[in-house]
Order: C-alpha cells, then structure tokens, then sequence
C-alpha cells in the first residue's frame, strides 16, 4: 500500500498553523456579519462587487478551515516545495514545465478567448488578487478531497480518479449553480462552455492531480492552481469590492452563457 501523503485529521497542537486557522475562523465570522448587514441594500438580481467579495472570501476561509482539517494546510505551508533529487531528476523537471504551459495555454491564451467583459474596467491587481486567493482554495479543497480518500487506502491512482470525477462533479454544479451567479460577474460565452471544459479545465486538472499524484508536490499543485485562476480573474475582469454594482441583470441564463 502507498505511503499517505497527509497526516492523519488535525487536532489543535499550538502550531502556527493551527492559530492561523483560527485567525481565518475569525475573519469568516467577521465576513459573515457584514455580508448580512450587506445584502439587502443590493438588487438579488444585479452583480455586486461588495457581496461578490463577501460571498468568495467566506468560500475562501471554509477552503482553508477544511485544508487545515485534513492536515493539508500544514503540507503546503510547512512541506518542501520539491525535494532535491526532483530537482536533478530531467523527467519531473518535464512534467512541471508540462504543467506550467497547460496552464498558460488553458488560462492566459485560450479561456480568454471565450470570455466576454461587458465593458468592465480592468483593475488587474485586485483581479489578480482575488484570483489568487480562489485558486488556492480550489487547490487545497481538490487535495482534501484526496487526504479523505486516502484514509480508504484505495491506492494512489484509485484516489486519484475519485478525486478527479468526485471534484468535477461538484465543481460543475458549484459554478454554473452558485459561483458564477453569485460570484462571478458575467463573463460566459455559450458556445465556448464546452471548448474552455475540453481543452483548459479538464487538462490541466488531470494533468496536475496526474503530478501530485506521482510525485506528492502539493505545493506547487496549489500554486499551479492559483496562477491558473488569477489568469482567469484578470481575463474576466473580475471588479474590485469598492466599485459600485452593475447594471447588467445576472440569472442562471447568463450564468451558463450568453
């Protein structure tokens, strides 16, 4: 059987992980109270800025609670970025650079290519920002998925094709159901939905969890993760918080494209 690559679930131990946890603890509590003291001044059917911060940063803090809950929090943040015989190995130097240009292709070149920004100005900074924080929670919910599937001893590649179905599943309805009504301002071209799932989304996921698997690096698969989705923030022009809302009415309709 395969050695795990996350420790058993977390208890509190006095790491200095476990008391960011709870400083992500408390600022969920502080998001949540202003999201509620926030929503009814704001249209239900009109994309918000302010709310849309709100709504990503409470998903954030629960991403993170559930990473330090698995014990994959403290691999990413306290594990070596690649060990030393990766480094001098030519074959994992191929697949990270194979990895890196999925991601350039899948989000720099191509998902912007189907992606639409209803004139919205570009504040690349806090897109990017935003990005980056949604790509690292996306990052470390995909391998806490796979920390919980390790404790059924199924065998790396076994866990790895879970993760990979369970983890599309979610992630379809998530997005097109809440985080690009919710979250999101529009920015989908129906036509494109499919062409970004074939050729940017679904590559570069099995690619990555391909990468993780063999070698365990989930730093940089994290990291892969949130260069992937900053790419993706900036290209939509994802608003900062301080702008005011739109004018353009959200729905599932144009949430699935338009």
């Amino acid at each position: 059987m395969a050695e795990s690559y996350f420790p058993d679930p977390t208890v509190f131990a006095g790491r200095w992980t476990d008391y960011a946890i709870l400083l992500v603890l408390a600022l969920l509590a502080l998001l949540a109270i202003l999201f509620f003291r926030e929503q009814d001044k704001h249209d239900p059917d009109v994309h918000s800025p302010r709310l849309a911060w709100l709504r990503g940063g409470m998903y954030f803090c629960l991403a993170f609670t559930a990473s330090w809950a698995t014990g994959v929090f403290q691999v990413v943040t306290t594990g070596p970025l690649a060990r030393a015989e990766q480094l001098a190995d030519p074959v994992w130097i191929g697949f990270t650079l194979l990895c890196v240009s999925l991601m350039i292709w899948g989000y720099v070149y191509w998902w912007p290519k189907g992606t639409v920004t209803h004139g919205r100005p570009a504040y690349p900074v806090a897109s990017g920002a935003f990005g980056v924080l949604w790509g690292l929670s996306a990052g470390q919910l995909q391998l806490s998925l796979y920390a919980v599937l390790e404790e059924f001893a199924f065998g790396r590649a076994v866990t790895a094709v879970l993760v990979y179905v369970l983890f599309a599943i979610f992630n379809l309805n998530f997005q097109l159901g809440w985080w690009d009504i919710k979250v999101s301002p529009p920015h989908n071209v129906r036509e494109w939905n499919a062409r970004k799932v074939l050729f940017a989304h679904n590559p570069f996921l099995i690619a990555t969890l391909a990468y993780f698997t063999v070698y365990g690096n989930a730093a940089i698969f994290v990291l892969l993760q949130a260069a992937a989705l900053a790419a993706a923030a900036i290209a939509m022009r994802f608003p900062p918080f301080w702008l005011p809302d739109g004018s353009q009415k959200v729905s599932r309709e144009t949430a699935l494209g338009i």
